[in-house]
């Protein structure tokens, strides 16, 4: 079964309306199937904002929706990858703001072709360079054994721009399609 993962889909963090356009289709047949739709927010300033403002589209109270103190949101909530697999969750489906992290100096840090690992964590010879927020989720995601697609024209950078890694994600073994070409298994 699929879970539809969107991560930084607020207004300040998925800029495109193109891209909210493509997205929504994909969140409807989610909501149309009673399928698991999972917001998940990686900024800190969201923290006490109501669950119906997390995203431009607006959780329910049949969604899941979570806050993570880290990029990667299956370090950030420890007990997501088991809850899934419980609930016999076995591909992840994701999309959003590939919003990234500062560096230890307090730079806004983009993470992008250069980083190779497998887990979404930093490399050390990248002086700090935090990979963004989808991208170490959909890195992570593979690495906690669930297959992952990575929709190609729903995932942006903090400008509104295609993001530079899809190969990369593609290389470590996800599936990179275009949102509407993609069907859920619900």
């Amino acid at each position: 079964m699929d879970a539809l993962l969107l991560i930084d889909t607020d207004d300040a963090s998925y800029t495109s309306d193109e891209n909210a356009e493509i997205l929504v289709d994909i969140v409807g047949r989610t909501r149309a199937v009673g399928g698991v739709l999972i917001f998940a927010s990686t900024k800190d300033e969201l923290v006490d904002i109501d669950d119906e403002e997390l995203s431009i589209f607006v959780p329910d109270e049949e969604d899941l929706v979570l806050r993570s103190e880290s990029p990667d949101v299956f370090e950030g909530i420890s007990d997501l990858a088991p809850g899934l697999h419980d609930m016999a969750i076995d591909r992840i489906v994701i999309a959003g703001g590939d919003i990234t992290s500062e560096d230890a100096d307090g730079e806004d840090t983009q993470g992008g072709a250069d980083d190779s690992d497998l887990a979404g964590a930093p490399d050390p010879a990248d002086d700090g360079d935090v990979p963004g927020s989808v991208r170490a989720s959909a890195m992570a995601a593979l690495v906690c054994n669930f297959d992952v697609i990575v929709l190609s024209d729903s995932v942006i950078d903090a400008e509104g721009q295609p993001v530079t890694w899809l190969d990369e994600a593609e290389d470590a073994g996800a599936m990179i399609k275009k949102t509407g070409d993609t069907w859920l298994r619900m």
